[in-house]
């Protein structure tokens, strides 16, 4: 079983890292979603073409935030591990 300084460590280091398969399920829905979009640009169909642009402001809005709210949570989550860690070390 791992000491508390080992399991701080685990954590600092998941939380530095990120998280990488919410990362790589998050790329994977937007290259799902960009091909798709891809996929009925030839379309000629009026409400086609209203969706595909919504679609496309929703993407790039989504990139937006999520860029912007993964970088906090990271932060914090880094923070919040190295106040641990140097709580038990004291």
């Amino acid at each position: 079983m791992e000491n508390i300084t080992e399991t701080g460590t685990r954590i600092r280091r998941a939380a530095e890292n990120g998280g990488d398969a919410g990362r790589d399920e998050w790329h994977r829905l937007v290259a799902d979603v960009e091909d798709l979009v891809k996929k009925v640009a030839n379309v000629d169909d009026e409400e086609i073409a209203r969706i595909r642009s919504k679609v496309e402001a929703t993407l790039a809005r989504a990139r937006s935030s999520t860029g912007a709210g993964v970088a906090a949570v990271r932060e914090h989550a880094v923070e919040a591990s190295e106040a641990t860690d140097a709580y038990v070390r004291e």
